[in-house]
């Protein structure tokens, strides 16, 4: 029988940093007590909610980073030193062990954080940021939950970050996706199977799918988590039940007797009358290249606008 918690890591810290660590914090740093900022974000299951009792076996467990104002910067090696010893003296049930390769849970500056993940103190500011600004590791900023945010100078950051991309740049992406679907699942699939190429033809599967899911994403206007939790956390398309679709297609054995294929393209129809519902298409075509150059047209910015459909950003 599992002896897995019943709540997950996130709760978990939360219950411990509510219980011990805030009140040891006040104690030590009283200075600190308005400007203070802690919570679980980042690349750990727990912080998208899917941790489970595999997620056991490695950066597991109750931790909390503390994010100072950076006018209070000089205190961050007294505060982690602090952190240190709390779980040392008051060590939490789940206590969490990082691993070789596990991501530290510190303290930081908000801008200092930022930084570490998407390579700028900030939200990006206009097209050309947003486009050298990695998706998976913003999935990471907006996830997970803040305790406690005094300034609320994270929850500020995250919100802003929730905005969401340019919508130039993600009609370009969306048109990208749709290109990736026709040529993986309504063309080449096909062909590899009557080249009895399994390989290729597994690969196309696996494109087909990966960018049916990223453009969920996009449609939703969510960041897209790095790939393990990708199809977990895919947002629903309106009027779409295509996510469903993807499990079969996935556990079905290859054949040229057409199911796969038939399931493609309902899936590829499913996505045409979402564009034409919600008037990024006028296309009646349900050969996703047809979307895509459609969709790629009502993109405003010139230079994207004339970029090749195939070129991905």
């Amino acid at each position: 029988m599992s002896n897995f918690p019943e709540n997950g890591a996130l709760e978990l810290s939360r219950r411990y940093f509510e219980a011990a660590a805030l009140p040891s914090l006040k104690k030590s740093f009283p200075e600190l007590a308005d400007v203070i900022c802690a919570g679980l974000v980042g690349n750990g299951s727990e912080c998208f909610g899917f941790d489970d009792e595999l997620s056991r076996d490695h950066d597991w467990g109750v931790d909390f980073f503390v994010w100072l104002p950076e006018s209070e910067s000089a205190a961050i090696p007294d505060v982690a030193a602090w952190k240190t010893r709390l779980f040392a003296e008051n060590p939490p049930e789940h206590a969490r062990e990082r691993s070789q390769y596990g991501g530290e849970v510190g303290v930081y500056t908000v801008p200092d954080y930022c930084r570490r993940l998407i390579g700028r103190g900030g939200v990006p500011d206009g097209l050309n940021e947003w486009i050298n600004t990695p998706e998976e590791n913003v999935a990471m900023l907006v996830n997970g939950d803040l305790f406690v945010d005094k300034t609320g100078e994270f929850t500020a950051l995250r919100e802003h970050l929730c905005e969401y991309i340019p919508e130039d740049l993600r009609l370009k992406r969306m048109s990208f996706c749709l290109m990736k679907i026709a040529q993986t699942g309504q063309y080449n699939f096909s062909r590899m199977l009557r080249r009895q190429d399994t390989v290729a033809a597994r690969t196309c599967l696996s494109i087909f799918s990966d960018y049916v899911i990223y453009f969920a994403y996009l449609a939703a206007r969510k960041f897209r988590p790095y790939y393990k939790w990708r199809y977990r956390a895919m947002p629903e398309i309106p009027c779409c039940d295509v996510k469903v679709r993807l499990k079969p297609l996935a556990e079905a054995p290859l054949s040229a007797d057409g199911g796969l294929t038939d399931l493609i393209e309902d899936i590829c129809a499913q996505l045409a009358q979402y564009l034409r519902a919600v008037g990024l298409s006028s296309s009646q075509s349900d050969f996703l290249t047809a979307q895509g150059e459609d969709v790629l047209a009502r993109v405003q910015n010139e230079r994207l606008r004339g970029l090749p459909s195939t070129y991905e950003i």
